[in-house]
Protein backbone atom coordinates (compact mmCIF):
# COMPACT_ATOMS: atom_id res chain seq x y z
CA UNK A 1 0.00 0.00 0.00
CA UNK A 2 3.37 2.06 1.05
CA UNK A 3 4.23 1.50 -2.43
CA UNK A 4 1.39 2.62 -4.60
CA UNK A 5 0.92 6.10 -2.65
CA UNK A 6 4.60 6.75 -3.63
CA UNK A 7 3.76 5.81 -7.16
CA UNK A 8 0.79 8.28 -6.64
CA UNK A 9 2.86 10.95 -5.79
CA UNK A 10 5.43 10.37 -8.95
CA UNK A 11 2.94 10.78 -11.43
CA UNK A 12 1.46 13.51 -9.71
CA UNK A 13 4.43 15.58 -9.72
CA UNK A 14 5.22 14.46 -13.63
CA UNK A 15 2.17 15.61 -14.73
CA UNK A 16 2.50 18.89 -12.46
CA UNK A 17 5.86 19.05 -13.99
CA UNK A 18 4.28 18.41 -17.47
CA UNK A 19 1.70 21.21 -17.30
CA UNK A 20 4.31 23.42 -16.18
CA UNK A 21 6.50 22.71 -19.43
CA UNK A 22 3.48 23.64 -21.60
CA UNK A 23 2.69 26.91 -19.90
CA UNK A 24 6.41 28.16 -20.02
CA UNK A 25 5.80 27.45 -24.10
CA UNK A 26 2.56 29.28 -24.23
CA UNK A 27 4.41 32.21 -22.37
CA UNK A 28 7.59 31.98 -23.64
CA UNK A 29 8.10 35.87 -24.09
CA UNK A 30 10.33 35.63 -28.04
CA UNK A 31 7.88 33.34 -29.90
CA UNK A 32 6.36 36.07 -31.20
CA UNK A 33 9.40 38.56 -31.85
CA UNK A 34 10.18 39.37 -35.46
CA UNK A 35 13.47 37.75 -36.64
CA UNK A 36 15.95 40.88 -37.41
CA UNK A 37 19.03 40.73 -39.45
CA UNK A 38 21.10 42.97 -42.09
CA UNK A 39 23.55 42.12 -44.44
CA UNK A 40 26.40 44.47 -45.37
CA UNK A 41 27.09 46.15 -49.34
CA UNK A 42 30.08 48.29 -48.81
CA UNK A 43 30.20 51.03 -46.87
CA UNK A 44 26.66 50.48 -45.78
CA UNK A 45 24.69 47.78 -43.52
CA UNK A 46 20.88 47.54 -44.94
CA UNK A 47 18.64 45.57 -42.64
CA UNK A 48 16.82 43.35 -44.42
CA UNK A 49 14.54 40.91 -42.17
CA UNK A 50 11.13 39.35 -43.65
CA UNK A 51 9.03 41.29 -41.55
CA UNK A 52 10.15 44.81 -41.93
CA UNK A 53 7.84 46.62 -43.95
CA UNK A 54 5.12 45.57 -40.75
CA UNK A 55 7.26 46.42 -38.55
CA UNK A 56 6.81 50.12 -37.21
CA UNK A 57 10.08 50.93 -35.19
CA UNK A 58 13.41 49.77 -34.91
CA UNK A 59 16.77 50.87 -34.14
CA UNK A 60 20.37 50.73 -35.10
CA UNK A 61 23.25 50.60 -31.74
CA UNK A 62 26.57 50.79 -32.59
CA UNK A 63 28.85 49.34 -29.25
CA UNK A 64 25.84 49.87 -27.02
CA UNK A 65 24.95 53.52 -28.08
CA UNK A 66 21.50 54.42 -30.01
CA UNK A 67 22.61 56.06 -33.18
CA UNK A 68 19.59 55.83 -35.35
CA UNK A 69 16.01 54.76 -35.13
CA UNK A 70 14.33 53.75 -37.98
CA UNK A 71 10.57 54.66 -37.90
CA UNK A 72 7.69 54.02 -40.95
CA UNK A 73 6.36 57.36 -40.23
CA UNK A 74 9.15 59.12 -41.38
CA UNK A 75 10.13 57.35 -44.37
CA UNK A 76 13.23 55.17 -43.20
CA UNK A 77 15.69 53.99 -45.77
CA UNK A 78 16.66 51.11 -43.81
CA UNK A 79 20.56 51.82 -43.91
CA UNK A 80 23.11 52.32 -41.31
CA UNK A 81 25.86 54.11 -43.17
CA UNK A 82 29.57 53.48 -41.76
CA UNK A 83 31.69 54.66 -44.74
CA UNK A 84 33.18 57.55 -42.32
CA UNK A 85 33.50 55.39 -39.70
CA UNK A 86 37.26 55.36 -38.05
CA UNK A 87 38.85 51.98 -38.53
CA UNK A 88 38.43 49.34 -35.97
CA UNK A 89 35.85 46.52 -34.74
CA UNK A 90 32.30 47.44 -34.03
CA UNK A 91 29.35 45.62 -32.28
CA UNK A 92 26.35 46.50 -34.74
CA UNK A 93 22.77 45.56 -33.52
CA UNK A 94 19.12 46.13 -34.60
CA UNK A 95 16.58 46.08 -31.88
CA UNK A 96 12.70 45.89 -31.70
CA UNK A 97 9.56 45.75 -29.30
CA UNK A 98 6.23 45.15 -30.43
CA UNK A 99 3.07 44.25 -27.97
CA UNK A 100 3.59 40.71 -28.96
CA UNK A 101 7.34 41.43 -28.21
CA UNK A 102 7.47 43.15 -24.97
CA UNK A 103 10.79 41.92 -23.63
CA UNK A 104 12.43 43.13 -27.26
CA UNK A 105 14.55 41.46 -29.42
CA UNK A 106 17.89 42.07 -31.15
CA UNK A 107 20.14 41.10 -34.10
CA UNK A 108 24.02 41.78 -33.80
CA UNK A 109 27.33 40.88 -35.78
CA UNK A 110 31.00 42.66 -35.25
CA UNK A 111 31.86 44.58 -37.79
CA UNK A 112 35.05 45.62 -39.20
CA UNK A 113 35.77 48.99 -40.75
CA UNK A 114 39.21 48.87 -42.96
CA UNK A 115 41.08 51.39 -44.22
CA UNK A 116 39.11 50.89 -47.65
CA UNK A 117 35.81 50.08 -48.58
CA UNK A 118 35.72 49.75 -52.03
CA UNK A 119 32.69 48.16 -52.41
CA UNK A 120 32.82 45.79 -56.05
CA UNK A 121 36.12 45.90 -58.36
CA UNK A 122 35.08 47.03 -62.12
CA UNK A 123 36.31 43.65 -63.54
CA UNK A 124 37.37 43.10 -67.14
CA UNK A 125 40.09 40.83 -69.29
CA UNK A 126 40.84 41.15 -73.00
CA UNK A 127 42.19 38.44 -75.58
CA UNK A 128 45.93 37.88 -75.97
CA UNK A 129 46.39 35.53 -78.72
CA UNK A 130 45.26 31.89 -77.10
CA UNK A 131 44.41 33.92 -73.60
CA UNK A 132 42.09 35.91 -71.75
CA UNK A 133 44.27 38.60 -69.32
CA UNK A 134 42.57 39.91 -66.67
CA UNK A 135 44.07 43.90 -66.48
CA UNK A 136 41.09 45.70 -64.29
CA UNK A 137 42.24 48.08 -61.43
CA UNK A 138 42.87 46.72 -58.03
CA UNK A 139 43.88 43.35 -59.52
CA UNK A 140 46.93 42.86 -57.21
CA UNK A 141 45.09 43.32 -54.18
CA UNK A 142 42.15 41.40 -54.88
CA UNK A 143 42.01 38.20 -53.15
CA UNK A 144 39.45 36.64 -55.06
CA UNK A 145 37.83 36.36 -58.45
CA UNK A 146 37.75 33.48 -60.81
CA UNK A 147 37.14 32.45 -64.41
CA UNK A 148 33.23 30.69 -65.07
CA UNK A 149 33.34 29.68 -68.77
CA UNK A 150 29.53 28.25 -70.33
CA UNK A 151 28.78 27.16 -73.59
CA UNK A 152 26.92 25.03 -76.03
CA UNK A 153 30.03 22.62 -76.64
CA UNK A 154 30.04 22.05 -72.61
CA UNK A 155 27.07 20.84 -72.27
CA UNK A 156 25.58 21.27 -68.73
CA UNK A 157 29.79 21.84 -67.22
CA UNK A 158 30.72 25.00 -66.28
CA UNK A 159 34.40 25.49 -65.71
CA UNK A 160 35.73 27.44 -62.80
CA UNK A 161 39.32 28.53 -62.66
CA UNK A 162 39.98 30.56 -59.24
CA UNK A 163 42.61 33.48 -59.46
CA UNK A 164 43.30 36.27 -56.60
CA UNK A 165 46.01 36.57 -54.31
CA UNK A 166 44.26 34.01 -52.41
CA UNK A 167 44.83 31.37 -54.72
CA UNK A 168 48.33 32.65 -56.51
CA UNK A 169 46.93 32.36 -59.70
CA UNK A 170 48.48 34.23 -63.11
CA UNK A 171 45.38 36.89 -63.96
CA UNK A 172 44.80 34.62 -67.53
CA UNK A 173 42.74 32.13 -68.78
CA UNK A 174 44.06 29.56 -71.47
CA UNK A 175 41.69 29.01 -74.59
CA UNK A 176 43.65 26.08 -76.03
CA UNK A 177 41.73 23.45 -74.51
CA UNK A 178 38.36 24.08 -75.55
CA UNK A 179 36.54 22.94 -78.07
CA UNK A 180 35.85 24.76 -81.36
CA UNK A 181 32.67 27.30 -80.58
CA UNK A 182 31.27 30.25 -78.90
CA UNK A 183 31.18 30.65 -75.24
CA UNK A 184 30.40 33.11 -72.26
CA UNK A 185 33.65 33.76 -70.30
CA UNK A 186 33.06 35.91 -67.17
CA UNK A 187 35.07 37.37 -64.46
CA UNK A 188 33.46 37.12 -61.28
CA UNK A 189 33.96 38.58 -57.70
CA UNK A 190 33.14 38.81 -54.16
CA UNK A 191 33.62 39.81 -50.71
CA UNK A 192 32.86 40.73 -47.87
CA UNK A 193 31.99 44.19 -49.18
CA UNK A 194 31.19 43.35 -52.49
CA UNK A 195 28.03 41.28 -52.73
CA UNK A 196 29.13 40.28 -55.99
CA UNK A 197 30.66 41.68 -59.42
CA UNK A 198 30.50 40.10 -62.97
CA UNK A 199 32.20 40.85 -66.55
CA UNK A 200 31.08 38.59 -69.23
CA UNK A 201 32.05 38.57 -72.99
CA UNK A 202 31.38 35.87 -75.83
CA UNK A 203 34.78 34.29 -77.03
CA UNK A 204 34.42 32.34 -80.01
CA UNK A 205 37.46 29.65 -80.41
CA UNK A 206 37.61 28.90 -83.98
CA UNK A 207 40.61 26.27 -85.00
CA UNK A 208 40.43 27.03 -88.30
CA UNK A 209 43.26 29.14 -89.59
CA UNK A 210 42.64 31.27 -86.35
CA UNK A 211 46.78 31.28 -85.65
CA UNK A 212 46.81 32.99 -88.92
CA UNK A 213 44.97 36.11 -87.38
CA UNK A 214 46.82 38.74 -85.99
CA UNK A 215 46.57 39.31 -82.30
CA UNK A 216 44.64 42.22 -80.89
CA UNK A 217 43.56 43.70 -77.81
CA UNK A 218 42.02 47.34 -76.66
CA UNK A 219 42.15 49.11 -74.06
CA UNK A 220 40.22 52.78 -72.89
CA UNK A 221 41.40 54.75 -70.02
CA UNK A 222 39.01 58.12 -69.27
CA UNK A 223 38.17 59.12 -73.23
CA UNK A 224 41.43 57.69 -74.90
CA UNK A 225 40.84 53.96 -76.46
CA UNK A 226 44.59 52.50 -77.64
CA UNK A 227 44.62 49.09 -79.91
CA UNK A 228 47.97 47.15 -79.70
CA UNK A 229 48.56 44.71 -82.75
CA UNK A 230 50.89 42.15 -83.10
CA UNK A 231 51.26 39.71 -86.58
CA UNK A 232 51.13 41.63 -89.44
CA UNK A 233 52.46 44.85 -90.81
CA UNK A 234 49.02 46.13 -92.35
CA UNK A 235 48.09 48.29 -89.54
CA UNK A 236 46.10 50.61 -92.44
CA UNK A 237 43.81 47.13 -92.88
CA UNK A 238 42.30 47.45 -89.05
CA UNK A 239 39.10 49.42 -89.37
CA UNK A 240 38.25 51.43 -86.38
CA UNK A 241 33.94 52.32 -86.10
CA UNK A 242 32.54 54.27 -83.37
CA UNK A 243 28.91 53.40 -83.28
CA UNK A 244 28.83 51.48 -86.22
CA UNK A 245 30.63 54.46 -88.40
CA UNK A 246 33.77 53.83 -90.23
CA UNK A 247 36.25 56.11 -89.37
CA UNK A 248 38.95 58.01 -91.82
CA UNK A 249 42.70 57.71 -91.02
CA UNK A 250 43.31 61.02 -90.14
CA UNK A 251 41.17 60.13 -87.04
CA UNK A 252 43.97 58.07 -85.73
CA UNK A 253 47.05 58.22 -84.30
CA UNK A 254 49.60 55.33 -85.29
CA UNK A 255 52.67 54.92 -83.81
CA UNK A 256 54.59 51.34 -84.67
CA UNK A 257 52.15 48.85 -83.96
CA UNK A 258 50.17 50.64 -81.30
CA UNK A 259 46.66 52.79 -82.44
CA UNK A 260 45.08 55.49 -80.43
CA UNK A 261 41.58 57.19 -80.99
CA UNK A 262 41.21 60.30 -78.74
CA UNK A 263 37.12 61.19 -78.01
CA UNK A 264 37.79 64.15 -76.14
CA UNK A 265 36.00 66.39 -78.62
CA UNK A 266 33.09 63.86 -78.60
CA UNK A 267 29.73 64.92 -77.24
CA UNK A 268 28.99 63.74 -73.33
CA UNK A 269 27.86 59.88 -73.17
CA UNK A 270 28.42 56.06 -74.18
CA UNK A 271 30.16 55.12 -77.06
CA UNK A 272 30.99 51.91 -78.22
CA UNK A 273 34.46 52.02 -80.37
CA UNK A 274 35.00 48.43 -82.41
CA UNK A 275 38.25 47.37 -84.67
CA UNK A 276 37.83 44.83 -87.14
CA UNK A 277 40.44 42.89 -89.51
CA UNK A 278 40.11 40.40 -91.98
CA UNK A 279 42.42 39.23 -94.68
CA UNK A 280 42.97 36.15 -97.22
CA UNK A 281 45.54 34.32 -94.17
CA UNK A 282 42.41 35.41 -91.38
CA UNK A 283 39.22 35.18 -93.85
CA UNK A 284 36.94 34.71 -90.79
CA UNK A 285 38.22 38.22 -89.24
CA UNK A 286 38.85 39.25 -86.10
CA UNK A 287 36.87 42.16 -83.83
CA UNK A 288 37.44 43.55 -80.36
CA UNK A 289 34.98 46.22 -78.95
CA UNK A 290 34.75 48.47 -75.55
CA UNK A 291 32.52 50.98 -74.16
CA UNK A 292 34.20 54.32 -73.38
CA UNK A 293 32.78 57.13 -71.61
CA UNK A 294 33.23 60.46 -72.70
CA UNK A 295 32.89 62.67 -69.60
CA UNK A 296 34.24 66.59 -67.97
CA UNK A 297 34.95 67.48 -65.20
CA UNK A 298 31.95 68.48 -64.07
CA UNK A 299 30.20 65.24 -64.91
CA UNK A 300 30.24 62.83 -61.99
CA UNK A 301 32.27 62.52 -58.99
CA UNK A 302 32.56 61.36 -55.37
CA UNK A 303 29.17 62.78 -54.42
CA UNK A 304 27.51 60.76 -57.35
CA UNK A 305 25.90 57.55 -57.07
CA UNK A 306 27.71 54.22 -58.73
CA UNK A 307 25.15 52.93 -60.77
CA UNK A 308 25.54 49.94 -62.58
CA UNK A 309 23.39 46.88 -63.37
CA UNK A 310 23.33 42.93 -64.06
CA UNK A 311 22.98 41.66 -67.51
CA UNK A 312 20.81 37.82 -67.45
CA UNK A 313 19.87 36.90 -70.82
CA UNK A 314 17.77 40.10 -71.80
CA UNK A 315 17.03 40.96 -68.37
CA UNK A 316 18.75 44.24 -67.03
CA UNK A 317 18.64 44.18 -63.28
CA UNK A 318 19.55 47.64 -61.46
CA UNK A 319 22.05 46.80 -58.56
CA UNK A 320 24.36 48.88 -57.06
CA UNK A 321 24.99 50.73 -53.11
CA UNK A 322 22.44 53.17 -52.23
CA UNK A 323 19.42 52.00 -55.21
CA UNK A 324 16.73 51.98 -52.50
CA UNK A 325 17.55 55.71 -51.11
CA UNK A 326 18.12 56.85 -55.30
CA UNK A 327 14.27 58.58 -56.14
CA UNK A 328 14.77 58.53 -59.56
CA UNK A 329 16.82 57.01 -62.31
CA UNK A 330 16.20 56.20 -65.91
CA UNK A 331 16.72 53.37 -68.77
CA UNK A 332 17.98 54.35 -71.82
CA UNK A 333 18.64 52.06 -75.06
CA UNK A 334 20.48 54.19 -78.06
CA UNK A 335 20.29 57.20 -76.61
CA UNK A 336 16.00 56.98 -76.00
CA UNK A 337 14.15 57.25 -72.78
CA UNK A 338 12.30 54.03 -72.29
CA UNK A 339 11.46 53.55 -68.96
CA UNK A 340 11.58 56.21 -65.21
CA UNK A 341 12.10 54.02 -62.14
CA UNK A 342 10.91 56.18 -59.26
CA UNK A 343 10.48 55.44 -55.79
CA UNK A 344 7.06 57.55 -55.31
CA UNK A 345 5.73 54.48 -58.19
CA UNK A 346 4.64 51.18 -56.31
CA UNK A 347 5.22 49.17 -59.49
CA UNK A 348 9.38 50.40 -59.46
CA UNK A 349 10.67 47.05 -60.25
CA UNK A 350 14.86 47.77 -60.89
CA UNK A 351 14.63 46.03 -64.00
CA UNK A 352 14.62 46.72 -67.85
CA UNK A 353 13.22 43.97 -70.13
CA UNK A 354 14.68 43.60 -73.96
CA UNK A 355 12.90 40.25 -74.98
CA UNK A 356 10.92 42.13 -77.39
CA UNK A 357 13.72 44.11 -78.92
CA UNK A 358 15.03 42.42 -82.22
CA UNK A 359 18.26 40.54 -82.36
CA UNK A 360 21.37 42.75 -82.75
CA UNK A 361 23.54 45.26 -80.17
CA UNK A 362 21.98 47.68 -78.14
CA UNK A 363 23.86 50.53 -75.73
CA UNK A 364 21.78 50.23 -72.61
CA UNK A 365 22.63 53.09 -70.17
CA UNK A 366 21.28 54.32 -66.71
CA UNK A 367 21.58 57.64 -65.25
CA UNK A 368 20.53 59.46 -62.33
CA UNK A 369 21.34 63.11 -61.33
CA UNK A 370 20.52 64.31 -57.15
CA UNK A 371 21.08 66.98 -55.22
CA UNK A 372 24.43 66.30 -55.10
CA UNK A 373 25.43 65.65 -58.52
CA UNK A 374 23.55 67.65 -60.55
CA UNK A 375 25.32 67.50 -64.04
CA UNK A 376 24.41 63.51 -63.47
CA UNK A 377 26.01 60.52 -63.66
CA UNK A 378 25.67 57.33 -65.52
CA UNK A 379 26.55 53.78 -66.37
CA UNK A 380 26.20 52.06 -69.75
CA UNK A 381 27.07 48.27 -71.44
CA UNK A 382 26.61 46.98 -74.71
CA UNK A 383 24.27 44.29 -74.94
CA UNK A 384 23.70 41.69 -77.43
CA UNK A 385 20.23 40.13 -78.40
CA UNK A 386 21.33 37.18 -80.16
CA UNK A 387 19.50 35.55 -82.76
CA UNK A 388 16.66 32.85 -81.61
CA UNK A 389 17.97 29.58 -81.12
CA UNK A 390 16.03 26.20 -80.18
CA UNK A 391 15.85 25.91 -76.26
CA UNK A 392 17.30 23.02 -75.45
CA UNK A 393 15.88 21.94 -71.93
CA UNK A 394 18.67 19.99 -70.70
CA UNK A 395 20.58 22.86 -70.55
CA UNK A 396 20.02 23.28 -66.65
CA UNK A 397 21.51 22.54 -63.46
CA UNK A 398 21.83 24.48 -60.44
CA UNK A 399 25.97 24.69 -58.81
CA UNK A 400 27.86 24.97 -56.16
CA UNK A 401 29.81 27.55 -56.31
CA UNK A 402 33.11 28.06 -53.23
CA UNK A 403 30.14 27.07 -51.00
CA UNK A 404 29.04 30.77 -50.86
CA UNK A 405 26.97 31.04 -54.17
CA UNK A 406 24.42 28.90 -56.07
CA UNK A 407 24.10 29.57 -59.57
CA UNK A 408 21.29 28.22 -62.39
CA UNK A 409 22.94 28.00 -64.98
CA UNK A 410 19.70 27.99 -67.28
CA UNK A 411 20.86 30.95 -69.23
CA UNK A 412 20.16 28.92 -72.23
CA UNK A 413 16.15 28.52 -71.57
CA UNK A 414 15.57 32.04 -72.39
CA UNK A 415 11.87 31.98 -71.62
CA UNK A 416 11.92 31.78 -67.47
CA UNK A 417 9.43 33.74 -66.03
CA UNK A 418 11.50 35.80 -63.29
CA UNK A 419 8.33 35.89 -61.73
CA UNK A 420 8.22 32.16 -61.05
CA UNK A 421 11.62 32.03 -59.83
CA UNK A 422 12.06 30.63 -56.22
CA UNK A 423 14.99 30.19 -54.26
CA UNK A 424 14.47 28.13 -50.42
CA UNK A 425 17.41 27.02 -47.65
CA UNK A 426 16.34 24.51 -45.81
CA UNK A 427 12.58 25.31 -47.39
CA UNK A 428 12.50 28.75 -46.13
CA UNK A 429 12.28 30.85 -49.23
CA UNK A 430 15.14 33.40 -49.72
CA UNK A 431 15.42 36.47 -51.94
CA UNK A 432 18.48 36.14 -54.66
CA UNK A 433 21.17 38.55 -55.44
CA UNK A 434 19.15 38.09 -58.97
CA UNK A 435 17.03 35.52 -60.12
CA UNK A 436 19.93 33.13 -60.96
CA UNK A 437 22.37 33.55 -58.14
CA UNK A 438 21.25 33.45 -54.65
CA UNK A 439 24.82 33.75 -52.06
CA UNK A 440 24.49 31.29 -49.05
CA UNK A 441 25.91 33.26 -46.48
CA UNK A 442 23.45 36.08 -46.68
CA UNK A 443 21.11 34.14 -45.19
CA UNK A 444 22.99 31.88 -43.01
CA UNK A 445 25.43 32.68 -40.02
CA UNK A 446 27.03 29.37 -38.98
CA UNK A 447 28.43 26.74 -40.33
CA UNK A 448 26.65 23.26 -41.00
CA UNK A 449 24.86 21.89 -44.36
CA UNK A 450 22.17 23.36 -45.87
CA UNK A 451 19.99 22.22 -49.03
CA UNK A 452 19.55 25.00 -51.50
CA UNK A 453 16.75 24.86 -54.21
CA UNK A 454 15.84 26.58 -57.02
CA UNK A 455 12.48 26.85 -58.96
CA UNK A 456 11.39 27.93 -61.91
CA UNK A 457 8.67 27.72 -65.05
CA UNK A 458 9.69 28.02 -68.51
CA UNK A 459 7.27 28.01 -71.31
CA UNK A 460 8.58 25.61 -73.09
CA UNK A 461 10.39 23.01 -70.93
CA UNK A 462 7.76 23.39 -67.90
CA UNK A 463 8.51 23.61 -64.26
CA UNK A 464 12.15 23.35 -63.79
CA UNK A 465 13.55 22.36 -59.94
CA UNK A 466 16.72 20.96 -58.95
CA UNK A 467 18.24 21.16 -54.77
CA UNK A 468 21.92 20.94 -54.13
CA UNK A 469 23.42 20.25 -50.49
CA UNK A 470 26.22 23.03 -49.46
CA UNK A 471 28.47 21.66 -46.78
CA UNK A 472 29.26 25.61 -45.80
CA UNK A 473 32.20 26.20 -43.46
CA UNK A 474 31.14 30.18 -42.67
Amino acid sequence: MKNLRILCLLMLGLIVAFTSCEENDENDPTSECPELSFERDGGKLIANFEEINSLDVYEWFVNDQLVETESLEDQRDNTLDISEYEVGTYTICIKAETPDCPGGVEFCEDIVVGEDMEGCPELKFTKEGDYLIADFEGIDTLEFYAWQVTGETLGNEVIIENEGTNNQGDNKFSLNDLEEGTYTICLISESPTCTSAEYCEDITVDGDGQGSCPDLSIVSEGNVVTATISGTQDIDLFKWYVNNQLLAAEDLQVQGSIVTLDLSDYNLGSYEVCVKFNSNECSQGIEVCTTVQVTDNNNGGDDCPDLSFIEEGTLMFANFPGIDQLDVYEWFVDGVLVETETLQNQDRDDLLDLSSYNPGTYNVCIKAATNDCPNGTEYCASIVIPEPQSIDCSVFDVINYEDKIAIATSLSITDIDPSSVVWTIDGTVITPITPRVARLQDHVNQSGKYEICYKAVSQTCGNLEKCIEIDYQG
